[in-house]
């Protein structure tokens, strides 16, 4: 086998196992940056504009022409959650207060080829899109949801080019299966204390479009744009059910296909990168994320025992960030990072199952280069978003009050270069 055979093999083998461990990279929102662990040291700030890796495939497809050697990038991270719910006064529904602290892991794989003439091919693997959570089956919220799985694992061709000596473009296409999975307690009265399960379940398939711009400014500033189109999961799931009355069960049955259609929104994103000198560096960016459709998550049984699915009321979510790099020597690089992304949704329209909120990222890194072909990396973040309302919530024979209190997500990554 020729030396190019066997090296597409082993790149085609990588890229596949990294996809199957990275249907994996489900986390506890919707977008995270920090399922690509090149992002975790700067906090998510200035991605658009980095170009430093094999990992601008996905930040930037723009950016892939400033490499100029063959590159694979893989890495992994591992995130924890802590969401806790406390009951408040007012509340008629039955269960304890519970949580949704958990730990979860994924990984992604990114790959550079350069082909002459200006032109730089690129593929990606990610799941960048996605949330898990899984309470008690008999916390207060379980007519609600006992668990959510919700994951969008990505492989993303992508192709850009050189047009002059200060513009670079880029595109990839996003080639997307969508994973949802819903499990809930059904209330029946005359059942009481013991109740049944249903389940959501089903897959679907969309296509979303990656585009990127990169201006050179001049030989220290350059600027990155970054465009994520909106998709469509087309999730239309029956209800299946057990432990539960008979007519009760046919009844739920009934309800035949249910819409679920998830949009993974459009993103916008406009990044910096200055190198103030040759030891210091900063980045920067602003960013828009259209979540204000994103979508039917909001299922469950209320007080009737009737089913139910309403839309959840979220907002656009806005970015901002800003990192350093610092060059400590000549193979040792460190780095820092803060970001701030606005909250998916207010207090008084927050459904119990999306403990989500404004989201402060502090960040650190480094990267180790530990010969001319190899560079080892790593990176810390920590997100923070306090104590969350909820909504008021009809479950079982009553009503919930509630919130998640000292929520945060804990990430750390790891990731490795190679240059050929």
């Amino acid at each position: 086998m020729h030396k190019s055979s066997k090296r597409t093999l082993k790149m085609s083998t990588a890229a596949l196992a990294c996809l199957g461990f990275s249907t994996q990279a489900f986390s506890g929102a919707a977008y995270i940056y920090e399922m690509i662990p090149t992002s975790v040291g700067t906090a998510g700030a200035g991605l658009a504009a980095k170009a430093q890796n094999a990992s601008t495939v996905f930040d930037n497809p723009a950016g892939m022409t400033y490499l100029d050697r063959t590159e694979i990038e893989a890495g992994a991270t591992v995130m924890k959650l802590n969401a806790p719910f406390t009951t408040q006064v007012g509340t008629t529904a039955t269960g304890r207060s519970g949580d949704t602290s958990e730990w979860f892991a994924g990984g992604n794989f990114t790959y550079v080829q350069p082909l002459g003439d200006g032109w730089t091919f690129g593929l990606s693997v990610q799941n960048l899109f996605g949330l898990s959570l899984n309470w008690q089956d008999d916390w207060v919220g379980r007519h609600s949801s006992t668990k959510e799985w919700l994951i969008a694992p990505q492989i993303q061709p992508t192709i850009a080019y050189k047009v002059n000596d200060w513009l670079s473009v880029g595109a990839g296409v996003g080639l997307t299966v969508g994973y949802l999975k819903t499990y809930m307690k059904v209330y029946d009265p005359d059942t009481v204390p013991f109740e049944g399960q249903a389940k959501l379940r089903d897959t679907a398939f969309a296509v979303q479009g990656n585009l990127g711009a990169m201006i050179q400014a001049n030989e220290d500033l350059r600027i990155g744009i970054r465009y994520l189109t909106e998709t469509k999961l087309d999730f239309n799931t029956g209800v299946s059910t057990k432990g539960i009355d008979p007519t009760v069960s046919l009844g739920v049955k009934a309800l035949g296909g249910i819409d679920l259609g998830l949009y993974l929104p459009q993103t916008l994103n406009v990044a910096a990168f200055y190198q103030l000198n040759e030891k210091w560096a900063i980045l920067g960016d602003l960013g828009w994320e259209d979540w204000s459709r994103f979508g039917k998550l909001d299922v469950g049984f209320g007080v009737t025992g009737e089913f139910a699915v309403a839309d959840i009321s979220t907002n656009d979510v806005y970015h901002l960030g800003i990192a350093t790099q610092y060059q400590f020597d000549e193979t040792l690089m460190l780095s820092a990072g803060f970001s701030f992304d606005s909250k998916l949704s207010d207090n008084d329209a927050r459904p119990i199952v999306l403990p989500l909120a404004d989201m402060y990222r502090y960040g650190v890194g480094f990267e180790k280069e530990m010969s001319e072909d190899f560079t080892l990396g790593a990176g810390f973040d920590m997100v923070w978003e306090g104590d969350l309302p909820v909504k008021p919530t009809e479950a079982g024979a009553g009503t919930i009050y509630g919130k998640y209190t000292s929520v945060y997500f804990m990430f750390a990554s790891v990731y490795g270069v190679w240059k050929f």
